[in-house]
């Protein structure tokens, strides 16, 4: 952008030095002459200043601000956090725990001993009964000893 600028003024600037020198060739009075050649001279420096610019420019880097890629980071983490949060709680994160789970990956540890126990207490050949397996859910989920609390106080 600055760049097509300080060729456009380059440009403007070498059209009116040909027309001041063209004036000054054509021109009888000294005054015009006079003032034709302050104007060559003041567009030959500006050409000059334009072509500068335009050797400088190309040493001038563009930089995000720290602040503002730090910003921008930490905004698309909670966009990806964001949407974590509301798949898991529109039901789709139980989804992918059972998806998991039928495939024998991330099974927690106490329903993995609940379910060797019950599997225990229903081989007959086993001494373990099934008072013992309801002890070991009990002990393993707290959930499920409240919920058992709550259907002995419906009877």
């Amino acid at each position: 952008m600055i760049d097509d600028g300080a060729i456009y003024i380059t440009g403007k600037a070498n059209e009116t030095k040909l027309i001041a020198e063209e004036i000054k060739v054509t021109s009888t009075d000294d005054a015009i002459v006079g003032k034709s050649e302050v104007i060559v001279g003041l567009q030959d420096d500006i050409i000059t200043a334009t072509s500068s610019i335009r050797t400088n420019l190309h040493g001038v880097e563009d930089t995000t601000p720290t602040w503002l890629r730090v910003a921008s980071q930490f905004s698309i983490a909670l966009i990806i956090i964001g949407v974590i949060v509301l798949l898991w709680q529109t039901g789709i994160g139980l989804f992918v725990k059972k998806l998991f789970w039928s495939m024998g990956l991330f099974i927690p540890k106490r329903a993995m001993q609940s379910a060797e126990v019950d599997l225990k207490a229903l081989d007959e050949t086993n001494p373990l009964t099934y008072r013992e397996s309801v002890a070991v859910r009990r002990a393993s989920d707290p959930a499920f000893e409240y919920a058992m609390r709550k259907v002995r106080n419906r009877r």
